[in-house]
């Protein structure tokens, strides 16, 4: 178990976000083949994730809101690319599941006090105000 969630971590994951990257670059291109191929790749890495983090967690919640998203840009490419309306309304309902999906991802859990602890580092140093003195 612990060799898969390396396997994600160190290989699905930074393949995935180079895929999900080129899909997005060859969309804003209007090269129809090769996004299409990337997009394949981008979801296909991005299931690969689901599949090694099986252990319910925050970091199951955060790989499903980032497939909620994938997914909702694929739907919006081949609408787009393929000339078929009909597909954005599949990708603003999936975008829809994103966001109640982030919502869960946020919610804090009695076991940890800071949703966002991982973004700790990001924290401005505390400055002085007036009652510090």
């Amino acid at each position: 178990m612990a060799s898969s969630r390396w396997f994600a971590r160190r290989v699905v994951d930074p393949v995935n976000s180079v895929a999900w990257f080129a899909m997005d670059g060859l969309w804003l291109a209007h090269q129809p083949l090769p996004a299409y191929l990337a997009t394949a790749a981008a979801l296909t890495t991005g299931a690969l994730l689901l599949t090694t983090n099986r252990r319910f967690g925050r970091r199951l919640k955060d790989d499903l809101a980032l497939n909620a998203w994938m997914w909702m840009n694929a739907l919006w490419l081949v609408s787009d690319l393929g000339e078929n309306p009909a597909l954005r309304l599949a990708a603003l309902v999936v975008g829809g599941l994103g966001v109640a999906l982030l919502v869960v991802a946020l919610w804090p859990i009695p076991s940890r006090r800071h949703p966002l602890g991982h973004f700790r580092k990001l924290r401005l140093p505390h400055l002085p105000t007036r009652h510090d003195h």
